[in-house]
């Protein structure tokens, strides 16, 4: 309660800083390739065997981190577990993934594809608002998905896909590819899990961080080394670097039933 006027005992809110120990871990990759394939990469293709090698190191080892990240996110996800089936007209209980006509009797749908996709669309808004009341600062601004689910979201009404001139060149890992909603930004990562759509929250301000991913050494790269036993180029790149879930209801899953690669589905 609010303090009133001419009264001593006065509510009062302090502020506490804690740490949390984290420890880095180190990346490296390294990549050789003969002084023959580097003069006739240049020769026939004016290409830098070098710059290319190099470009693809770096790659790898953002797509590497993604990965750790994102697994660390699905597997951590602690706001919500709801299920939702593919088929149009087969209902689960969001919350243990049984079919409800398999104890009592189904509902009847009528509806068309499309707005059996839109039941995706309101699982996803339960899950975030399971975020909300969990967290107390907002609801989830953004997905994650792979190609399959977003086939599906790009169906739904709300859907609104993001073009640029850049996407014709195609992109490594994952991608923003439109909105949801206007809610919600859609990113697709194909390494993501086929039937899962993970939703999160991502704070307005580090005081509002569920996930800390803190750099110790930036991506560093090697000079290029030669072999003096058979002149073989040689180059490496390498980064340190921590992490941290510190709020693991800020995110949640939508365990999608019914698609190609899982269990019990069928093409």
């Amino acid at each position: 309660e609010w303090g009133l006027e001419n009264n001593a005992d006065i509510p009062e809110i302090d502020i506490k800083v804690d740490s949390v120990a984290v420890t880095a871990s180190t990346k490296k990759l390294k990549a050789k390739w003969t002084p023959e394939l580097g003069q006739d990469l240049n020769a026939y293709h004016n290409l830098d065997a070098e710059v290319e090698l190099t470009s693809i190191l770096s790659e790898q080892i953002a797509l590497e981190i993604d990965r750790e990240i994102i697994g660390d996110l699905v597997n951590g996800a602690s706001a919500a577990t709801y299920y939702w089936s593919r088929s149009p007209g087969l209902f689960l209980n969001k919350v243990t993934g049984v079919e409800i006509g398999a104890a009592s009797a189904a509902p009847d749908f009528t509806g068309t594809v499309s707005e059996w996709y839109e039941t995706l669309v309101e699982t996803i808004n339960d899950v975030s608002a399971q975020i909300h009341r969990k967290t107390l600062r907002g609801g989830a601004n953004f997905v994650v998905c792979g190609p399959e689910v977003a086939n599906v979201l790009e169906f739904t009404a709300g859907f609104r896909a993001s073009v640029t001139a850049d996407d014709d060149k195609g992109s490594i890992g994952s991608v923003k590819v439109g909105s949801l909603s206007k809610k919600f930004d859609v990113i697709v990562d194909p390494y993501f899990l086929r039937n899962v759509v993970l939703i999160g929250r991502r704070g307005s301000s580090f005081l509002e961080s569920g996930y800390v991913y803190a750099p110790y050494v930036p991506l560093q790269t090697t000079p290029t080394i030669f072999g003096p036993e058979d002149f073989v180029p040689r180059k490496g790149v390498m980064t340190r670097y921590a992490k941290k879930m510190v709020r693991p209801d800020m995110y949640g899953l939508v365990v999608v039933r019914g698609m190609l690669g899982e269990a019990g589905a069928t093409s």
